[in-house]
């Protein structure tokens, strides 16, 4: 059976150069810095959650301002004109007749009105803490985009490193394998880690472009605009808050909506039950009357007709609709009640996950600098062995991946860290 013969050297290669093609970045002539401050207060104007939440207040106070019509007075005014014929044996006669009236009326008491007045005011407290949740969710999402993206560049910046640092080693095990001091092998591990070196370079570059979008979609621009960060300061390990669960959940904006909520449902309950109570409402009315229209100004003060009263209006029976009424608002008070107290124990558990995982990244740090340090005096025995020939290539293409590994791991340790600082505030209402 024929076997082509295969280069690896030529193959490797041809990977490298189609991989860096694939995904060789566009320059970023028109890019500029976005600090983090500035990517918040564009996410708080684009944010498409915050835009919704904004009109769900709006319709909330507009709500509250309908409610309110149950109790103000409604006054109306009419202008009537008529003309009438009469034909009695042939003969026709006409008259014609102007008229206007102001009618007012009054109510003096319906509980559901006011039950509902007060509904509405729970129900626009709710939206407004709704927005103010959104608007921390929103600033949350940024944060963990805008670090998302510095740990990218920084993780690449680690991988152009550690090929400037193959490449500068292919170079001295050509000239070692050209003086004969070294082995075609030695040489050929060095092109290799080259190329591996090449790959994830281009995969970290794929990584920061990936991020970049992300920030841009987060924040609500246009994802075909040019962005770089900078590192808004000095990241250092903050006391884990001191908090109490339960005077969190009292800060928590997203449960403080959910109480509102549930205020404006038994509202709404008791609402219903007011349509089995008796109204009491007023009643005025002024009208006057004339052949012309110049008659209403002139005999308004001599001829006309006016009323006061007072009418009692007392259900009897509504085909059921209040029975209905009072089992719907019944049902939907017992779903808020649950939604409340499901909302209450998922606020908790994110207050304590959030606080283990600020503990975790502490001690990845920690560890994580440790091992830095370990493989940096690793590689260095390692490159002191290899100039010494008591080491091979192999022995230190490993030492230069695990030291790289050790600083990649200790970047992702101190922006999760940061990401989980934010995620812990978020989640404590501040």
């Amino acid at each position: 059976m024929f076997r082509a013969r295969v280069n690896p050297r030529r193959t490797l290669g041809f990977l490298v150069v189609a991989a860096g093609l694939m995904v060789a970045p566009v320059t970023d002539v028109d890019a500029r810095i976005y600090e983090l401050d500035e990517c918040l207060e564009i996410a708080d104007a684009n944010n498409i959650s915050l835009a919704k939440s904004q009109a769900s207040l709006s319709s909330a106070d507009a709500g509250l301002m309908s409610s309110w019509s149950g109790i103000l007075p409604h006054v109306s005014a009419s202008l009537s004109y008529s003309d009438v014929t009469t034909a009695v044996g042939g003969m026709k006669t006409g008259s014609e007749s102007y008229g206007g009236d102001i009618n007012l009326r009054q109510t003096l008491f319906d509980w559901g009105t006011f039950s509902g007045i007060s509904g509405a005011r729970h129900t626009r407290s709710g939206a407004a803490h709704s927005l103010e949740s959104s608007r921390r969710n929103a600033a949350l999402a940024t944060r963990r985009a805008y670090y998302g993206l510095l740990k990218a560049e920084k993780l690449l910046e680690v991988q152009e490193e550690a090929l400037d640092l193959a490449k500068e080693q292919l170079r001295k095990a050509d000239s070692l394998y050209k003086l004969g001091s070294a082995s075609k092998s030695d040489y050929l591990k060095a092109e290799v880690e080259v190329g591996q070196a090449e790959l994830a370079r281009i995969a970290a570059d794929s990584g920061v472009r990936t991020a970049s979008l992300w920030l841009l979609y987060t924040i609500g621009i246009d994802i075909g605009t040019e962005i770089e960060v900078t590192d808004p300061a000095e990241l250092t390990e903050n006391e884990v808050i001191d908090f109490d669960v339960e005077t969190a959940l009292k800060r928590r904006p997203d449960v403080r909506a959910q109480e509102e909520a549930l205020e404006a449902a038994r509202r709404s309950f008791s609402a219903a039950k007011a349509g089995r109570l008796p109204s009491l409402s007023l009643t005025a009315s002024y009208g006057t009357g004339g052949n012309t229209l110049g008659d209403l100004g002139e005999n308004y003060d001599e001829d006309y007709t006016r009323s006061l009263g007072l009418s009692l209006s007392l259900p009897i029976f509504d085909g059921l609709a209040t029975k209905a009424s009072i089992d719907n608002s019944r049902a939907s008070l017992r779903s808020y009640e649950l939604s409340l107290r499901d909302t209450r124990l998922y606020a908790a558990y994110e207050i304590e996950t959030a606080r283990i995982s600020v503990i975790e990244q502490r001690r990845n740090i920690r560890v994580s600098e440790k091992v830095v340090e370990q493989a940096g005096e690793e590689l260095r025995i390692s490159e002191e062995r290899f100039r010494l020939r008591a080491a091979s290539m192999l022995d230190l293409i490993y030492a230069r991946l695990a030291y790289s590994r050790a600083r990649a791991g200790l970047i992702e340790a101190r922006y999760d860290h940061e990401i989980a600082e934010a995620e812990l505030r978020t989640v404590l209402g501040y």
